[in-house]
């Protein structure tokens, strides 16, 4: 789709295109991923265009059936640190909120859609518009979204929840580092202009501003039930009040918690006053938390289990295993998180090419695939890990994807030898947390081969929180990061790895990158056009121009990503994990009784 007419605001979308659109792969943060393949070639609803009618999910082939409860369970290495996601982020609570709550618009994750595409259709906005080309956006309101307790959800509380999140959150809310354009300091360009009118100002179009919107990193929250009972603790932003029981999650969702045992695990149930009652199927869920993924892969087996995930941990191997279970369906996944480790380019050793280059090139890929993964993998120079179908394979780089992907030990050990590091030593700092958990046995395998060469990898596991804020602990060595943003909208992300792998914290301690490598600042000038490119075909072309000046230059270590196995029941129909924790997708789930 070219620029011409890209703002159109009397276009309409039917209710075909809305559900068939392009398909991308979409991926989860800590090992759920989103099956999102499909050949559709009905145009999708551009951003900006103004978008009419409801979210009713369409089954398909099976007839939903409307009871019961879901038994899903989802891995924690640990309790919930806290049930205000404002304050504590996190994926455990970033899934309760966005089942709870809503959103002005949500990622189209109905059953008879293919994922999360470039589309995004309505949620608590029945229809927006954009009258000055991607600056000023108005959305349109329902009347009839509510709590579970009848109270309704208004554009005040969008606006209230955007000043709460800047207010509270520390490091910086979600929405803040991934779409600086909603803030200007501290406070969201966002005005309620009545009750069901939100307009929202940007200072300049973004491809990805609807998707972000519907993003998983928040959720529209009601100010009188989180402050209706006085709880005010004074915890970094008096006046917005503090969210420490279940009774004060109540967001308009489908669903709403009832109950919350620490360490132990939620209990939710349907939304009685949910706008939309012809989705939300289930009567409730019982989410109970289970850190071992081989327990729950036997209450699994045993029946005890209707699911696990959306933030699924198990491995290839134990997918393929619960594969042969009679009474569990194994859906498999492109990899929810295509891992980076990001060199400092700043210092010795990793400040040299050569050694960058000898690193990647002492690393089998192609075997790693299929012995490992048994086919189930990919490589990738990727720097956009959630949207597979985003990535230029290696067999498609040429000569620029030598230096990342050809698998040379001959060479890699005469680029050590000319960079004077025949006994090249460093440390891999990584995480004991979610996707981190399931990468020990490659980051155990990439040593070994490592070896092989004359490299010595120690790698040292670090606290969650440490590894995320503490970038510095990884001076001189590789550090392991995860790319955040995903961008339905169009694919992409508008920024590459925003807060992980190429911009963000890790590219600060680039300096010198920044400042003298010519290429590199090239590289940032296609960065930005791509954030704001409307044309998909010429979007997509920005993106294979980055991969390959990643691979040529191995600015950052991908190894390959192998497939993710999500698994229930046989009963259970429409369980798809979505990404991230945006858990809308359960709308949709039902299970034979």
């Amino acid at each position: 789709m070219g620029n011409t007419g890209y703002w159109s605001l009397q276009s309409r979308v039917s209710r075909r295109s809305v559900l068939r659109g392009s398909a991308a792969g979409a991926v989860g943060l800590a090992g759920a991923a989103l099956i999102g393949c499909s050949s559709g070639k009905s145009t999708p609803a551009p951003a900006g265009t103004a978008v009419q009618g409801t979210a009713t999910a369409v089954v398909g082939g099976a007839q939903a059936r409307r009871g019961g409860t879901l038994r899903m369970a989802g891995q924690l290495s640990g309790d919930v640190p806290g049930l205000d996601l404002d304050r504590v982020g996190g994926s455990a609570m970033g899934s309760i909120a966005n089942i709870t709550g809503v959103k002005p618009v949500q990622w189209d994750e109905r059953p008879d859609s293919p994922g999360p595409v470039e589309n995004v259709i309505p949620d608590l906005a029945e229809s927006w518009e954009t009258p000055d080309q991607g600056l000023t956006w108005n959305f349109k309101l329902r009347k009839n979204a509510k709590t579970s307790d009848g109270l309704e959800v208004k554009a005040s509380d969008v606006v209230w929840t955007l000043e709460r999140q800047t207010a509270i959150k520390t490091p910086t809310g979600g929405l803040q580092v991934n779409f600086p354009g909603l803030y200007t300091g501290k406070k969201p360009n966002a005005t309620a202009i009545d009750d069901y009118t939100l307009q929202i100002k940007i200072p300049k179009p973004d491809a990805d501003m609807l998707s972000l919107m519907g993003q998983h990193t928040w959720a529209v929250e009601h100010k009188e039930v989180i402050t209706k009972k006085g709880t005010d603790l004074g915890k970094t932003a008096p006046g917005y009040g503090d969210i420490t029981g279940v009774d004060q999650i109540r967001g308009g969702g489908p669903y709403y918690p009832t109950e919350y045992v620490p360490a132990s695990g939620f209990k939710l149930k349907r939304n009685p006053n949910f706008y939309d009652s012809n989705v939300a199927y289930l009567d409730g869920i019982d989410h109970p938390l289970i850190l071992d993924p081989a327990a729950a892969a036997a209450a699994l087996q045993a029946g005890q289990l209707d699911a696990f995930g959306p933030l699924t941990q198990f491995s290839t191997q134990q997918g393929l295993e619960l594969e042969k279970a009679a009474n569990l369906q194994v859906n498999w996944q492109p990899c929810m998180v295509w891992n980076p480790w990001i060199f400092d380019m700043t210092q010795a050793p990793f400040n040299d090419a050569r050694n960058r280059s000898a690193v990647a090139k002492a690393v089998d890929r192609e075997s790693w695939v299929k012995n490992l993964y048994g086919g189930r993998g990919r490589n990738g120079a990727m720097v956009l890990p959630w949207l597979t179908y985003w990535a230029l394979e290696a067999s498609k780089m040429g000569p620029d994807g030598d230096p990342s992907f050809k698998y040379d030990p001959a060479e890699s050990k005469k680029l050590l030898m000319a960079a004077g590091n025949e006994k090249l030593s460093f440390p891999l700092q990584t995480s004991n947390i979610g996707a981190y958990t399931v990468t020990y046995p490659f980051a155990d395998l990439m040593k070994s081969m490592l070896a092989n060469v004359g490299v010595t990898m120690d790698i040292k596991i670090v606290e969650y929180a440490s590894h995320l804020r503490n970038t510095d602990a990884a001076k001189k060595g590789v550090y392991q990061s995860f790319i955040v943003r995903p961008d339905i909208q169009t694919y992409a992300f508008a920024q590459m790895g925003g807060g992980g792998a190429l911009v963000g914290a890790s590219m600060d301690s680039w300096g010198a990158a920044k400042k003298n490598d010519k290429e590199y600042q090239s590289f940032l000038e296609v960065m930005d056009k791509q954030q704001f490119t409307q044309d998909r075909n010429a979007r997509r072309e920005l993106i294979y121009d980055m991969q390959k000046r990643v691979a040529k230059n191995v600015w950052n270590f991908y190894w390959p990503a192998p497939d993710s196995p999500v698994v229930s029941n046989k009963k259970v129909h429409n369980f798809r994990p979505p990404p991230g924790w945006n858990w809308n997708i359960m709308k949709y789930v039902w299970k034979e009784s």
